[in-house]
């Protein structure tokens, strides 16, 4: 589940979801949620990503500048991410699977204001600010 609260030039997205896998794989259904532009695209395209970050929320926080770094680059439509795997909470390894397409939004990336993933019940809870 994710939600999205609005502030001037920025976004804010929480995620709750059952484990640190299920965050990243929300947070990419969120983003291309925002971002896609409703209109057919082309066949679907994978591109692997490996990152590496200095604690879960940063690891979090580079997962989104990287998305939006693919739709800026590769006018990129997140749609999946696949097979994504999770080490200490400060490495990511996933496929992200995508469409052409043109973004109608423009996220510059992810902003350390109010940045947070951590367990939270059964689960984890994520927020991040997007600058938009």
């Amino acid at each position: 589940m994710h939600t999205w609260v609005e502030h001037t030039a920025e976004l804010e997205l929480r995620v709750e979801a059952a484990d640190e896998a299920a965050v990243f794989a929300e947070a990419l259904a969120a983003l291309g949620e925002l971002l896609d532009d409703d209109r057919a695209g082309g066949e679907p395209v994978e591109r692997a990503v490996a990152l590496e970050a200095a604690d879960r929320p940063a690891l979090l926080a580079a997962w989104i500048d990287e998305l939006a770094y693919l739709a800026e680059t590769e006018d990129l439509i997140p749609l999946e991410a696949r097979a994504v795997e999770v080490e200490d909470g400060v490495r990511l390894r996933a496929t992200v699977v995508g469409r052409p397409g043109r973004p109608r939004h423009v996220v510059k990336g992810a902003t350390y204001h109010r940045l947070r993933f951590a367990p939270e019940g059964d689960g984890y809870v994520a927020t991040v600010v997007l600058d938009v």
